[in-house]
């Protein structure tokens, strides 16, 4: 069975001082005393044997992951929008996966952060406990609540988007690998032997093709790596539909799968 651990992810990109010490200030960090033994022992492994059909299916049947929250309410609360719970929507994400034996749609999601007790130490506790924070201090609950919805239905969008883009260049023969360490840590989202791929959404808010807003990309973090690393992107037009899965063009995804498959 095709499996991709912590310890693949050490060997390839904590090569240089400057990896290592980030890995090892993860380690250490108080906030991190149960992320750091749950995401060393995780085994990515459905997504790899997870079809075009099955990332389809899901697409076509999750719950609307924004509900009726509309961009002026889900950004209105700037505790939310700037809110990272201690374990990284992609962790949470990878382990519900795992967890379940398959893409979720928003609803098993949902159920997963809700219910599950590793969805409640993740993601569920920590999201009411926000909630009550900001109510506490004079927020509306029904606006805490809309700008949480939010915050969470567009990291779903956007791992939805990042698993679609897996699945349909390993379908072209791109052998691509992930993992939540690398995503977290490093900033890759997959990569295919020595070379880091990162899918970015252009946003208005900030200068498409750059660095400037965004959180310090791959490419910066991983300079030092040795034998070098190669670094390609695909890069996507902001979103203009509502609440809808914004995921690659078929042209975006054959050109990288050229590009990927030139090494």
């Amino acid at each position: 069975m095709l499996e991709t651990t912590a310890d693949d992810v050490l060997a390839l990109f904590c090569t240089s001082a400057g990896t290592k010490e980030r890995f090892l200030r993860w380690k250490r960090d108080p906030r991190r005393a149960a992320v750091t033994p749950a995401v060393m022992a995780h085994r990515t492994r459905v997504l790899y044997r997870s079809t075009e059909d099955d990332v389809q299916v899901v697409c076509q049947s999750t719950e609307h992951a924004l509900g009726e929250v509309r961009r002026s309410v889900g950004e209105s609360v700037q505790e939310i929008v700037d809110w990272h719970p201690d374990f990284a929507f992609t962790h949470t994400f990878h382990i519900c996966i795992e967890g379940i034996g398959a893409i979720p749609t928003y609803q098993q999601f949902r159920e997963f952060a809700l219910d599950d007790a590793a969805g409640q130490e993740m993601l569920g506790h920590p999201a009411r406990a926000m909630i009550r924070s900001l109510v506490d201090d004079g927020h509306p609950e029904w606006r805490a609540r809309a700008a949480m919805r939010w915050r969470v239905g567009n990291a779903y969008y956007g791992f939805l988007r990042e698993a679609y883009t897996l699945v349909q260049l390993r379908q072209r023969g791109i052998d691509l690998r992930v993992h939540p360490l690398a995503d977290a840590l490093f900033r890759v989202d997959a990569w295919v032997g020595r070379r880091a791929l990162s899918l970015r959404v252009g946003n208005k808010k900030f200068r498409q093709g750059t660095s400037v807003g965004r959180k310090t990309p791959a490419e910066q973090l991983l300079a030092d790596v040795e034998p070098p690393l190669e670094f390609d992107t695909i890069e996507l037009a902001a979103a203009t539909e509502f609440g809808a899965v914004h995921i690659p063009t078929a042209l975006h995804l054959d050109h990288a799968a050229a590009r990927l498959g030139s090494l």
